[in-house]
């Protein structure tokens, strides 16, 4: 069935419990620290920070367990706004955006279907997209702006779509994509806070000059953290490594797609890429790092299978 209701998926109920939890205690957390001036809590960034994880918790575990429907919607929704943000950091022209957007909406349909769909749609693409510096009025520029365009397809709608291939044909996909949400999410919050705290030591002061060597131990100890909270809802059966490897990768991936984030953000002279998510900035702010992560993860459970 291609909708379902994820009240009675057997990792609902677990889920809800254990993301209830840490987002509850992360909430008094805040009003503790924040006890002082309670009357201005509500235009708090970090509390701005928090709600905006309860909806993303919310839409993102809903989407993972009601069927194949809402994954693709999910993705879709996901690829068209940091598509547009993306179009709007690199300049890409008005009257080529909305063909961008409309390709990028293809890769998570397909990647329902087969594997081998999926796969064969790339190139395919891109050979279609070679027409554009032929045809785009301003000559001097399309092969830069195809180039952009191409990039932009590939990092997002091509990457995003791996969470579909994940859902739709890797054993145990649902719940695997839902130890990474919560994992990532991890990692990001652990970078942060360590990073905030502890951080002294550029990572990468050219790229992020906010991003710091401590702040990169927090990466790895939030997706450990993240994994081990949602073990359970990892296939049965993972070798011992796998769960040592998969937190690993994931920390990893973080960083990766954190800092090539700011890398293409440099590239065009910008600080955030929008401001859709409250406290966070745009939504490819906050899915840079699941963008690499999802399929390093697939290639990983395909290796190990």
């Amino acid at each position: 069935m291609w909708l379902l209701n994820p009240y009675y998926h057997p990792l609902f109920l677990p889920t809800v419990i254990r993301l209830g939890a840490f987002l509850g205690i992360g909430l008094a957390a805040l009003l503790f620290v924040e006890r002082h001036r309670l009357r201005e809590f509500g235009s708090n960034v970090l509390f701005r920070r928090w709600r905006t994880w309860l909806m993303i918790a919310v839409v993102y575990v809903s989407g993972t367990l009601s069927g194949p429907l809402p994954i693709v919607l999910l993705v879709g929704g996901m690829t068209f706004q940091a598509l547009r943000e993306y179009a709007q950091l690199a300049g890409i022209p008005r009257d080529y955006r909305g063909i961008l957007l409309v390709m990028g909406l293809l890769p998570a349909p397909i990647a329902v279907l087969s594997i081998e769909s999926f796969y064969f749609l790339a190139p395919l693409l891109l050979i279609v997209a070679t027409l554009q510096p032929i045809l785009l009025k301003d000559e001097a520029k399309g092969i830069r702006q195809l180039a952009f365009a191409v990039l932009g397809w590939g990092y997002i709608a091509w990457f995003l779509a791996h969470m579909v291939l994940i859902h739709q044909h890797v054993e145990g996909g649902e719940g695997i994509l839902l130890a990474l949400g919560v994992a990532v999410a991890m990692s990001d919050v652990g970078a942060y806070t360590i990073g905030k705290t502890f951080g002294r030591h550029k990572l990468s002061s050219r790229l992020s000059p906010n991003k710091t060597v401590e702040g990169t131990i927090g990466n790895f100890i939030g997706a450990y953290a993240g994994v081990f909270l949602m073990a359970y809802a990892l296939p049965s059966g993972l070798g011992i490594w796998m769960l040592l490897a998969l937190p690993a990768l994931i920390g990893a991936a973080c960083i990766w797609g954190d800092l090539l984030e700011s890398a293409i953000k440099r590239e065009f002279g910008k600080k955030d890429a929008g401001e859709w998510l409250p406290g966070f900035g745009g939504i490819l702010d906050r899915i840079d790092s699941l963008i690499i992560v999802l399929p390093l993860v697939l290639y990983m459970f395909w290796l190990s299978g």
